[in-house]
């Protein structure tokens, strides 16, 4: 079961394949921006988020003004910046801040188990690499990033994962994945 914090839940699911951010109620500031860089976001519909650095007269700092322009557009990102507006994990959702949304807190953490489960039983070479080729990617050019993805896809093919999710294919069962 997740350890229950009392504003944010950072759930790591059986194998600790995907490293998930849950926010069951108020999360400002620093919270909202350590949310930014997880990959599974999930928030309680009923949740209240802002960034309110501007509102007490601060600049607000831990990343939130890079990052958010980035996942929401920089329209949206100013909104949300420099009014210090209040939104809900419905919108947060409907913004691209939360992957999904779901009622209650009890809820939303068996969601994000359901989400890290899920992710668990992927091949962990092919889950690792993706995530690589994603977060190393984001800099750079269209060309360079397909570089990258090759490199972390072509080894791949000779891994024994890739051979046993042939073979589940071809007698239509499923994989069962070892990390080599």
């Amino acid at each position: 079961m997740p350890r229950v914090a009392p504003r944010l839940h950072h759930v790591r699911c059986l194998s600790q394949a995907a490293p998930t951010t849950v926010v069951t109620s108020k999360a400002a500031t620093s919270e909202l921006k350590v949310e930014l860089y997880e990959e599974g976001k999930l928030a309680k519909a009923e949740s209240t988020l802002c960034l309110p650095e501007t509102a007490l007269g601060i600049f607000p700092g831990a990343m939130g003004t890079v990052l958010l322009p980035r996942i929401v557009g920089p329209a949206v990102a100013r909104d949300l910046i420099l009014t210090s507006r209040r939104f809900d994990g419905q919108e947060a959702f409907e913004l691209g801040l939360a992957n999904r949304v779901a009622k209650g807190a009890e809820q939303t953490v068996q969601t994000a188990m359901d989400l890290g489960a899920h992710i668990s039983k992927m091949g962990p070479l092919g889950v690792k690499a993706a995530r690589i080729v994603i977060d190393q990617g984001l800099d750079m050019s269209f060309k360079d990033h397909a570089l990258l993805s090759d490199e972390h896809r072509f080894p791949l093919n000779d891994s024994e994962d890739f051979k046993e999710a042939l073979a589940a294919f071809a007698e239509g069962r499923k994989p069962v994945f070892k990390g080599c």
